[in-house]
Order: structure tokens, then sequence, then C-alpha cells
């Protein structure tokens, strides 16, 4: 995986990071898949960014965080935003994660008590995903 700027201080601080491998390991073997989020994920949305989001990336870091990490990148508003090839950053995002969890307890963690929980805490943020989940999960789920 080619460095990206961040990685590493993400890494050892964000509970993020597992999402952002999770992205990144598809990357590597579906890029397809992942076209419409940015390498890295993280950004400052200063420079070359603008206030945006894009449904496929919602879609994407929804399935990818569920099914690769149990841990979901909740975006918010206003903390989203498009590079130049229109690709999803986040500057932050609160994450849902499960009760045993290590971040749970951390500041903008969202903890879920069962898997059930956190599957509902996934399909109330699916809303913006659109029609794009349905059809990003089908692909996520069927990579190895």
């Amino acid at each position: 995986m080619p460095y990206l700027p961040g990685m590493a201080l993400l890494a050892l601080t964000s509970p993020l990071a597992p999402v952002v491998a999770a992205v990144e390991g598809l990357r590597l073997h579906r890029p397809e898949l992942v076209r419409c989020v940015a390498p890295g994920l993280i950004t400052d949305g200063g420079a070359g960014w603008r206030p945006g989001t894009d449904r496929c990336a919602v879609a994407v870091l929804l399935v990818a965080g569920w099914t690769r990490a149990r841990r979901v990148p909740l975006p918010a508003r206003g903390e989203t935003f498009l590079n130049r090839s229109g690709q999803l950053g986040l500057r932050r995002a609160r994450v849902a994660v499960l009760r045993d969890d290590p971040v749970a307890g951390a500041p903008g963690v969202v903890v879920a008590a069962t898997r059930e929980e956190l599957l509902a805490i996934v399909l109330e943020h699916a809303l913006d995903a659109g029609p794009e989940l349905e059809a990003t999960m089908r692909c996520l789920t069927r990579t190895g």
C-alpha cells in the first residue's frame, strides 16, 4: 500500500483506523468497489476539498465497517468532503462499536450492547446511503 500522509498517526489514534484498513485492503483487491472513497479516508477539508458527500462512499464505509471491522463510521454533515475526483473524505466521524471493543467508552464512540443493536445503528445510518447500500452490501459480503 502506498504511504498516505497521516495514515501512521491515524493507525495509532483513531477509532476509524480499522475501517480505513478495511477500505484500503479492499482497494488492493477490488479497487472498483472503493473508487468513491479517498485513499486514506481522513482529510482536513482544506485545499482541494469541498463540503459534500457521496452515497456510494457512505455505503462502502458502512458495509466495510460492519463486515470487516465491527466498527461503523457515522459520518456527520459538515464533516464530509469530496476531493477533485469526487472521492469522499472524512474530517471526523463518530464510530459505533460493540461494548467489548477496546475503544468503547472513548469520546465520540457509540456503544452497542449486541450485534443486533450495532446492525440497527448501521441500518439507521443507511438511509443516507440510499439504494447504493444494497448493491454495495452484496458486493462486499461476497469479497473474501
